[in-house]
């Protein structure tokens, strides 16, 4: 095997699959591809597993191959603990998702709730990593994720067809207080992000 064959099928991270995100949503801007093939292409990135599910990904764009095979960090240096490696899947469909109270997070949490109503208080909950990625799938639903005080987090949800955001923590992380990194899609949807919940707009957390 060849030293480049042998790169290729390195496995990379999670660094690596938003590196090439970043380069698919800024082709989609300038019109190099359509909003169904950044969505199509999305999703095969953050299932690719080495540098060779990565590179047909950005082969017809005009980008160099070392935007897809650095390794340095988008965020500064996280603190991994045992058991972080382990995604957490949380999935319903017109249903309810709820977390609260003391439970474990590892690295990454994929949440898929389409048409329901998911919340996810991280208050008192153990996380496994000080970087923590949550992939939402909240089109047509609710979600709102209660974050630690002094947390930080970056948020890119597709809210198209009358989606929205509403987030009032900091983007930029701010270590040693934990990041979170937030994607997915909220498409007719809507995301809230907070530190503590606030009567106005958690009044029913208990009534579930």
């Amino acid at each position: 095997m060849s030293p480049d064959e042998a790169s290729r099928r390195m496995r990379i991270s999670d660094a690596d699959r938003d590196r090439v995100a970043s380069i698919l949503r800024e082709a989609a801007a300038e019109g190099r591809i359509t909003l169904e093939e950044l969505e199509e292409r999305l999703e095969l990135g953050y299932r690719a597993r080495t540098y060779a599910d990565l590179e047909p990904l950005t082969a017809d764009l005009p980008v160099q191959r070392s935007a897809t095979s650095s390794l340095s960090p988008t965020v500064p240096a996280s603190v991994s603990r045992p058991g972080a490696e382990h995604p957490l899947y949380l999935s319903a469909k017109a249903g309810t998702i709820t977390r609260r109270g003391k439970w474990r997070v590892p690295s990454r949490v994929e949440v898929s709730n389409p048409y329901g109503d998911t919340r996810l208080d991280f208050r008192h909950a153990t996380l496994l990593n000080d970087l923590v990625e949550i992939d939402l799938v909240a089109s047509w639903g609710d979600a709102k994720l209660v974050l630690p005080e002094g947390a930080t987090a970056e948020i890119n949800v597709d809210t198209s067809w009358f989606g929205s955001v509403d987030s009032r923590v900091p983007e930029i992380p701010a270590p040693p207080a934990p990041h979170f990194r937030i994607t997915g899609k909220a498409k007719g949807g809507a995301l809230k992000v907070r530190y503590r919940m606030r009567v106005e707009d958690w009044f029913d957390w208990n009534s579930i």
